[in-house]
């Protein structure tokens, strides 16, 4: 929907002779839209198709309006699938042809799904468009059609549309953003609020909506209430004293009976969600968000995705809560004819190694949140234990939603089974017979606090297999930060090697050295990769977008060389398997040492072993670090323009796009990340000095907040 003035448009295009010209827009959240990249002379730069956070490079959007010359079609095959954006004019560029981006005043609106939907009508009766609105303005705000029949006892509050012929009975309420069409009827002492209410509806009396959606010859009876979100397909029928909860949708031609409460769609999609997955999966509040009827339909889902007779593999860590929802998942992969592994609790990293080792065409995991026991996660894998691609989740996303996926018959369900041990296979796939017998030889004493974690059946036997002694910290009711506390004590007192924290999920890993001081995150991907490319020369080693520059100096050393990948883990594990950096004895399976905690420590280990060097002399082999990790809070609205704004005024500077937007000084760079999850901007930084890693983070945290203090108008 929308009232840019195309004629302005084409005469653009045809003042600068422009083979096409895309009109775009600017919006406050550009993930749905294909964003568009140009220069001052509006010659187009880049195209994203529906980016993810960290890609978003402006808020200037394709509003899908193109003028071509004729001499396009030349790039058309008949009969060929053929995209726009995706092929031809990608392919138009390659050719050296003149695209333009015409960025148009004026609304524009796609009104592609229910919320967008709603907010159009809500602008239309702000008068945000140039969209006449039918009827007559009987007062200000209040539209009335053609013959409609308004009680003189009936309440308006504006801004209001009521249709043609429509009836208004004593005692309605009609509060402010309420649409109703025509020829419909609104029963005595029902209230309406930010309502959309189709043609040829009836609403019985002492009725109740609100922020709902009503289409075509809906029938209500009376004393109903619809809440916000919820839909009613055309010619839906409600009994009396109806309730429809809030996101709920109702397919068309449903007859519901009286008394009714629905919390569940008749027939499809649960609720509409703009997105499930976040940075590492699907989370939510157990109970709240993330129940067994959520993850029952998410698992029917995602196992309706693969071919039928596929199979799959299910796990979670050892809290109760977890092992609730995992059955509730088994099930509903099974109810999609998809058969299942069971692999019980075990840790994520084993996780992903038995998915590969049993050739299943994907997996699941649940655990819950490290940093929130209210939160559960919920993890999806491709067949390479790897989490399963973007286009994957908004596939899965959008399935869910709509619940548009096959159900199996009753005899075509999954099978369910069990597997056998894979515990020992796994720990004898990263321990050669060499690094063994050096780490048996040196005799660590490792304080170790495991009392969370899915690792706590796996450590004891893998430490006496590679004779560490090992010093273990009694359960304690505190935070991370006791815990570290209660492990450096111990460590002292002991006088032990170093000290461990996995994680929960037994995916990362806290190394406490001989003298209690924490390895950084970023030192410990530093020393993995000095481990890596000391002992393969020569070899390409993926590292994220936000680790340390200094690895590339490491690089050098060894003649190797650096490829950044995006910084979620699934780039990095991407790449890390196509290097096959850390094959498996068979070379099936290929770990991952920043996201297996006891394969890193085994890493460590044989480093240590070898060198004859303490954990701490590690830091050592790689140049002292200085990086900062900040976040600032920043509207959904907001991140389009700001990184818009920020990509437009560091031009000059050397700047990488692979994941957010990395700005090269001289004193070092600094990384800005919009998240995926969370209405923030994640700052991380690098100098030659903290002092200097804080300045250049101080400098962007202002900028994007003095660019809030802004209005786009401005």
């Amino acid at each position: 929907m929308t009232d840019i003035d195309l004629s302005a448009a084409i005469a653009f295009h045809q003042q600068n002779q422009a083979m096409a010209t895309l009109v775009l827009t600017r919006v406050k959240n550009p993930l749905e839209y294909g964003v568009v990249i140009t220069k001052e002379d509006g010659k187009i730069e880049r195209f994203l198709e529906k980016p993810g956070w960290s890609e978003v490079f402006s808020d200037t959007v394709n509003t899908g309006i193109y003028i071509l010359e004729p001499e396009a079609l030349k790039y058309f095959k008949k009969g060929e699938v053929f995209d726009f954006s995706k092929d031809l004019f990608p392919k138009m560029v390659e050719n050296g042809e003149k695209i333009l981006g015409y960025i148009a005043e004026g609304y524009w609106s796609d009104i592609g799904n229910i919320e967008q939907y709603r907010q159009a009508h809500y602008d239309i009766l702000n008068q945000e468009t140039s969209i006449e609105i039918a009827g007559k303005e009987i007062e200000p705000g209040i539209w009335v059609g053609e013959n409609a029949d308004l009680d003189q006892r009936a309440k308006l509050t504006k801004p209001v549309l009521i249709g043609d012929f429509s009836r208004i009975k004593p005692g309605v309420e009609i509060s402010e953003y309420t649409v109703i069409g025509n020829y419909s009827t609104i029963e005595e002492n029902t209230s309406l609020k930010k309502a959309t209410v189709g043609n040829n509806c009836y609403i019985g009396p002492g009725s109740e909506l609100r922020g709902c959606i009503l289409a075509d010859h809906n029938y209500c009876h009376g004393k109903n209430n619809i809440f916000e979100g919820a839909v009613l397909g055309e010619k839906v029928s409600l009994g009396t004293k109806v309730t429809i909860k809030t996101g709920i949708k109702v397919w068309p031609e449903k007859k519901i009976d009286s008394g009714s409460l629905l919390s569940e769609s008749l027939i499809w999609a649960k609720k509409s969600a703009c997105s499930l997955f976040g940075n590492n999966g699907i989370s939510g509040i157990v109970g709240y968000e993330i129940t067994p009827e959520f993850t029952a339909k998410i698992g029917t889902a995602f196992g309706a995705q693969l071919q039928r007779g596929s199979t799959i593999t299910i796990s979670c860590d050892n809290f109760k809560q977890a092992k609730v929802l995992k059955r509730a998942m088994v099930a509903g992969v099974l109810a999609s004819g998809t058969n299942v592994y069971d692999l019980g609790t075990i840790p994520l990293p084993l996780a992903r190694y038995a998915l590969v080792n049993l050739q299943a065409h994907g997996g699941v995991y649940l655990r819950v949140d490290s940093q929130n026991s209210q939160n559960m996660v919920i993890e999806f894998f491709n067949e390479q234990g790897i989490h399963i691609a973007k286009n994957k989740e908004r596939s899965l996303e959008n399935s869910f939603c709509t619940e548009d996926f096959p159900r199996a018959a009753a005899d075509s369900f999954g099978e369910l089974m069990f597997v056998p041990q894979m515990l020992q296979p796994y720990l004898q796939g990263f321990i050669s017979s060499e690094a063994k017998k050096l780490i048996q030889k040196a005799n660590f004493r490792i304080v170790a606090y495991y009392e969370n974690s899915s690792l706590s059946f796996l450590l004891p036997a893998f430490f006496e297999e590679l004779h560490c002694e090992v010093v273990p910290v009694s359960k304690i009711e505190g935070n991370q930060q006791q815990i570290l506390e209660e492990i450096k004590s111990t460590l002292q007192s002991h006088q032990a090697t170093l000290g461990i924290l996995p994680t929960h999920n037994g995916e990362k890993l806290m190394l406490l050295d001989e003298n209690g001081e924490m390895i950084t995150e970023d030192e410990l991907v530093a020393v993995l990769s000095y481990i890596v490319l000391k002992t393969s020369p020569k070899t390409t080693l993926p590292v994220p977008i936000n680790a340390s520059q200094i690895i590339e100096e490491l690089a050098s050393e060894f003649q190797g060389k650096i490829v950044r990948t995006k910084a979620h883990p699934r780039s990095v594990m991407e790449r890390t398997v196509q290097e096959k950096l850390f094959s498996d004895m068979d070379e099936k399976y290929q770990h991952h040492p920043q996201f297996d905690a006891a394969f890193c420590l085994v890493k460590i280990l044989e480093l240590m072993a070898k060198e004859k060097i303490s954990l701490s002399d590690t830091k050592k082999l790689i140049t002292e670090l200085h990086i900062t990790r900040q976040e600032i809070d920043c509207p959904w609205e907001e991140k389009g323009r700001i990184m818009r704004q920020l990509f437009e005024e560091n031009q000059s500077n050397d700047l990488d796009t692979t994941d957010g937007l990395k700005i090269f000084h001289e004193t070092g760079w600094a990384l800005v990340l919009p998240d995926a999850e969370e209405p923030v901007f994640k700052i991380y930084s690098e100098a030659g000095s903290l002092e200097e890693a804080d300045a250049l983070a101080k400098l962007y945290l202002e900028r994007i907040n003095s660019m809030q203090q802004i209005s786009p108008e401005a």
